[in-house]
């Protein structure tokens, strides 16, 4: 899937989840399978398209281990 070309705004509520928890630092994963209903559309945007850093390491979210 092409994360670059898809309009989050079509997207469902449970569509931005499992992208966010596919996108989200490794390190972030649980904290954010936790807080799921808590968290901003907007939110689940930014940790889809890679925009923000992480609190834990300072990296961006990025796909941990994969290649593609």
């Amino acid at each position: 899937m092409n994360l670059s070309s898809l309009n989050y705004e079509d997207l469902d509520r449970g569509q931005l989840e499992k992208l966010a928890l596919r996108e989200v630092c490794a390190c972030q994963y649980y904290d954010l399978a936790d807080c799921l209903d808590a968290t901003s559309d907007q939110e689940l945007i930014d940790i889809i398209t890679h925009n923000y850093d992480c609190e834990m390491c300072g990296r961006k979210s990025r796909r941990q281990g994969r290649t593609s």
